[in-house]
């Protein structure tokens, strides 16, 4: 769309759709067709109409759309704050539960959980360390750094795999620390 200045008022040039003439009129006149869509002529007498959306409905209709995008966001956020927080209650609630000696497995209280689990539920004997990481909210990562190891000897000590004397060493430590239960 070209544009030219005349005795100080602006002017666009338009080609007329049905014959092809060029004219010029007001950017005032021509904004305000654009506003209300009513129909205007082209110097040979076609009559003419924009049609579409003007730039202020497309953009009305982008921001209404963003904001339908953003209160959904909102809403999504909402609901994942909201799963986290019931997942880290029910972690605090069953670390409680062990650190008090309540079995995951069966919910019966023993002085020394480790060695209940070991006799009563051995097919849980290396898932042991699992059975606290998650009761305690903990990644394989965060229990490493606790411990002192790399994460891998904690992902190979969970499927039973051989770790090295040391890492067993700390690994098992730390499963009876976080498994006594308190007075």
């Amino acid at each position: 769309m070209a544009t030219f200045v005349s005795y100080g008022v602006e002017f666009v040039v338009r080609e007329c759709g049905g014959c092809g003439v060029l004219f010029a009129m007001t950017a005032e006149y021509d904004q305000q067709r654009v506003k209300d869509r009513k129909g205007w002529y082209c110097p040979n007498g076609c009559c003419r109409v924009y049609t579409g959306k003007s730039e202020a409905e497309r953009l009305r209709e982008e921001l209404e759309r963003k904001q339908r995008a953003l209160d959904a966001e909102r809403g999504r956020a909402i609901a994942l704050e909201q799963q986290r927080d019931q997942i880290a209650k029910a972690h605090r609630k069953m670390r409680d539960r062990v650190r008090n000696g309540v079995c995951p497995c069966c919910d019966r209280t023993f002085q020394n959980l480790m060695a209940h689990m070991r006799t009563e539920h051995p097919d849980f004997g290396t898932a042991t360390l699992k059975i606290l990481r998650d009761a305690y909210g903990l990644t394989q990562s965060a229990v490493a750094n606790e411990i002192g190891v790399t994460s891998v000897y904690v992902s190979l000590h969970e499927r039973g795999k051989h770790v090295p004397e040391y890492a067993r060493q700390r690994i098992d430590s730390w499963i009876e620390q976080n498994s006594e239960a308190t007075p």
